[in-house]
Formats: structure tokens, sequence, C-alpha cells
């Protein structure tokens, strides 16, 4: 049956919107449950939400509609999952109304990007929520590489090096700390807005390294190649004990740990590092499907039932994206969710290198 899916109009209360989401999840995974049986979404005519971090059209946006799709294939007439597309690309509008108007009944998601985590461990002024709240359903995770025309062992201690970089905030984050952490003198390169700019300025010189992920990562990569610049390190994946391991999409790029053991001695250490692997991870954050923290159990339960489903839908997978249901979503939200002294020493870091000035 082909089913609904639709965007609530603006007038729509709040409370009509969120209503009925129990009983839609439980139909759609009533096929998971031994026993479930589907109660009729005709009491719920509403639905359940979906709330976007991003313009409607946007890349979450598509990604909304193929989850919905997925969450309400073959299931009862009149099944539907509202999307609510708000605020920018970043998501942090998205999540200050996820913080401060959604109640924790576990009936409305977020999905939002990994910039939006971004905004919060550098302590951008609008980010008003708290990631370490977010309780993971699902994430989509992609690799992050700093590539670049020098080899590693040309970069000795004190070496300066020009990272090209949307702003202090932006996805190069990662980067510019890696750069601190190996012994350099990071040189940000602000400006740079997306990955074509980033070529230009590798290619003109005005830049040494540049960041790359997202799903277009090949073709990024296969673009620098022939400007002559390969990945010097990856950002990796965190497991289950919190460390970085090399990403399973591109095993063959070190991680900073493996760079840092190869040219320094030893790996670096420290709250400096785990703010790295916080960033490294909000950077390789392609979106990120969340409940509040305080979500009923049971629903929590049907929702991550039902990203297993989705992870395992074909029409879903890219060849430089991983779904990841619990329990990896759960590693790579409690790899971002960094603790309060590691934030500190995050922002003075940015504050002292990028004159960069928290909320």
């Amino acid at each position: 049956r082909r089913l609904a899916c639709t965007t609530p109009r603006p007038a729509a209360s709040r409370r009509a919107v969120l209503r009925g989401l129990t009983t839609l999840l439980a139909a759609s995974l009533g096929a998971l449950l031994p026993g479930h049986a589907a109660t009729s979404p005709d009491r719920f005519p509403d639905g359940g939400t979906i709330l976007v971090g991003g313009p409607e059209g946007g890349a979450l946006s598509t990604w909304a509609a193929r989850l919905a799709a997925a969450l309400l294939d073959g299931q009862p007439d009149g099944a539907v999952l509202h999307r609510h597309d708000t605020g920018g690309a970043d998501g942090v509008t998205a999540a200050n109304q996820f913080e401060a108007r959604v109640a924790p009944d576990g009936q409305t998601v977020l999905l939002a990007p990994g910039a939006a985590a971004l905004a919060w461990l550098a302590g951008d002024p609008r980010a008003h929520y708290d990631v370490a709240k977010w309780l993971p359903i699902m994430a989509a995770v992609t690799p992050g590489m700093v590539c670049g025309r020098q080899a590693a062992v040309t970069l000795p201690v004190g070496a300066r090096l020009r990272i090209a970089a949307s702003g202090p905030a932006g996805p190069e984050l990662p980067a510019l700390l890696a750069a601190e952490l190996l012994g350099l003198v990071p040189v940000p390169v602000f400006g740079v807005q997306d990955a074509a700019a980033a070529r230009q300025a590798l290619a003109a010189g005005r830049a040494d390294a540049v960041f790359v992920s997202g799903p277009d990562s090949a073709a990024d990569l296969a673009a620098l190649a022939a400007l002559g610049a390969r990945p010097l390190f990856g950002t990796g994946c965190p497991d289950a004990t919190g460390a970085t391991r090399r990403d399973p999409l591109a095993p063959e790029v070190p991680t900073l740990a493996d760079l840092a053991v190869s040219l320094r001695g030893q790996p670096p250490l420290g709250p400096l590092y785990t703010a790295w692997q916080a960033c490294a991870g909000a950077a390789n954050l392609d979106f990120a499907l969340v409940l509040p923290v305080l979500a009923p159990a049971a629903l929590v339960s049907l929702w991550r039932k039902a990203a297993v489903q989705l992870a395992a839908t074909p029409r879903l997978q890219a060849p430089a994206l991983r779904l990841l249901p619990a329990p990896g979503a759960n590693d790579v939200l409690s790899a971002v969710a960094a603790d309060a002294p590691v934030l500190l020493a995050l922002r003075q870091w940015m504050a002292s290198r990028l004159d960069w000035h928290p909320g």
C-alpha cells in the first residue's frame, strides 16, 4: 500500500501534531513484537512528527522523507508521520526548539546535522541546548580526512600548517585542533565555504591542508588527488570503549593517534584530545535521529527497533555513508557529548588560537 507522508500546516497545534506516535510506531513495528496487536491509526489522525534541523528541500529534509517512508512502508492506510522542517542547515534553530518545546514523551524525534553538535561543542551563543541530553536512535556517519600535498614526515614540531576552514566552529575544527595536538602551529584560512573553494585554496597555494567529509567525500578525494593531495590522517570512529579506530569506510587512512605515534613517538592525551574526539565525531556526523533523554523506555525501544530496520533498508544505503542504529549510534553520540572540563579546554583553546569568543 502506498501511504501518506506529509508536512503539517503551520496552523496545526503542537499538541495535535504530537498526538498518536505511540500507536503509529506500534503499528509500524508490530511485526517485530511477538503478540503485539497493531492499533488503528484512525484514533490519532494527526500522527507523529520528525522535527527536521534544516530548511525544506535541504539534505536533511530529503533524509526525513526517506526515513518516514521506510517507517510507514507496508503499514495500514491512514498512518501518517509528519515532517516539520525548521531553521537553517546548521540545525541550531531546530535543536533549540527541540530543547525548549518538545515534551519528553517519545512522540517527537529530532533529525539534526553534525553542525548542530559542533555549535554546542564550540559554545556558539545561538546554541541553547545540550547534546549530552539527546538520546540516540540512529546516526549516519561519513569518513573525515585531513588532506595535503606535504608528506606527514615533512611536518616537524613547530611547523605552520595553513588549513582551509569556513570559520572557527565549522566542520574543519577537528583539523585545526589536530594540528595543535601534533605539535604544529595551526593557521586557519577562514572564509572557505565548500569543497570546491577548499580545492582552489590548495591549488593556489593559500592553504596547505583541507578537511574532507560527507557523502561525496570519494569524489572530493579524487579531485584532490589530481592536485597531488592525499589523506594525511582520518578522524576515524569511536568504539564502545571511547577509543578512536580507523573508519571501516577508509581503513587505509591512519587515525590522528596513529600519525602522532609515527611522528612523535606517542599518542595525544588529555582533555584537548578528548575534545578533538568529540569534534571529530560531530564533523563526521551526517545526521543524528534523537529523542529527549527522559523519553519512555517503551517508545525508545520501538524507535530503536525501527532504526534497525531502516539501517538494513537497501534504498537508504550510500557508498560513503554508514547508518548506525544502537549501539553504534550510542558510541557516536557518547563521544560527541563531552563533559564540562573538556568543553572548557576546547573553548579556551579556541579563544587563544582562533580568536573565538563563545557565549
